[in-house]
């Protein structure tokens, strides 16, 4: 079964506590993080991503930024 996107904060909870071995998971983390206003860890994982050039990461990195400057 496919992990899916956290839409509640039970959702987000679940999705924190499940292993992502893998780049979707950590996306889905980083997601769910930030539903629950984890800013620091969403960055912290997207960070990940994006070093080894991960473009969707890289777009989420940049949406932090700009609601940290908002």
């Amino acid at each position: 079964m496919a992990a899916t996107h956290p839409h509640t904060v039970l959702g987000a909870a679940w999705a924190m506590l499940q292993p992502a071995a893998d780049a979707q998971g950590q996306h889905l983390q980083a997601h769910a993080a930030c539903l629950l206003g984890d800013y620091q860890r969403a960055r912290l994982l997207w960070e990940r991503l994006a070093q080894s050039g991960d473009g969707e990461a890289q777009l989420h990195l940049g949406q932090l930024a700009q609601r940290r400057t908002a």
